[in-house]
């Protein structure tokens, strides 16, 4: 079976307030644009325009330093009771005829439009599975939600998002691996990390 991709939806969770950081990481600078921005056009490349930013803690900086004309923004009054709550948001901003859900975070810069495919095309040809993106020791997001799961989405709570309801879930998993998903900005410590990842790049293309 290969279902229809236009009723596919994403959902980037950027509701939290970046405790380690110590500043909005949704604004962080990756390839001469926020990571928000980053996430944003990695979504759009491949599902257009339906895409859902759910935003929180820093909303009014965000939408000041940013353009969201082209994206559905939907705010978590609550985003300090977890992701689980900026989930339930997003899910809610959903049309009714939705079939699926790619679910994504802001801060995984290194994922990118093409694994975003990947996850969408394994999805089409298993509609009723979850599609999820495997690193290191571990599984996650991005990860495509049939619109069947919609309603544990939204039964969620907590800071762990999504990920009790996959390990409950994974033996029927249909899992993607991509080590590049591994690295999220959470610390001024990741950031570097991303920094010498991008320096890594520079060399190496100035190398050929």
């Amino acid at each position: 079976m290969n279902a229809a991709i236009d009723q596919v939806y994403a959902v980037i969770l950027a509701a939290g307030a970046a405790s380690r950081m110590g500043s909005p990481k949704q604004l962080l600078a990756w390839q001469e644009r926020p990571l928000l921005a980053h996430a944003i056009a990695s979504a759009r490349a491949v599902l257009t325009e339906r895409v859902v930013v759910v935003l929180g803690a820093y909303s009014h900086a965000i939408q000041t330093a940013m353009e969201l004309n082209e994206v559905v923004v939907a705010h978590n009054p609550q985003w300090d009771q977890g992701m689980a709550s900026s989930i339930q948001v997003g899910i809610q901003a959903l049309p009714a005829s939705a079939s699926a859900v790619l679910l994504m975070l802001c801060d995984q810069p290194l994922i990118n439009n093409a694994h975003l495919q990947n996850l969408l095309q394994a999805w089409q040809h298993a509609p009723e599975r979850i599609v999820v993106t495997q690193y290191a020791d571990s599984f996650g997001v991005p990860a495509v939600f049939p619109a069947g799961f919609f309603a544990q989405l939204l039964q969620l709570s907590g800071d762990r998002g999504a990920k009790s309801l996959l390990m409950h879930l994974e033996d029927t998993l249909v899992k993607l691996p991509l080590q590049e998903a591994a690295l999220d900005i959470d610390t001024p410590g990741d950031y570097q990390r991303l920094q010498a990842y991008k320096a890594d790049i520079v060399d190496d293309a100035g190398t050929v």
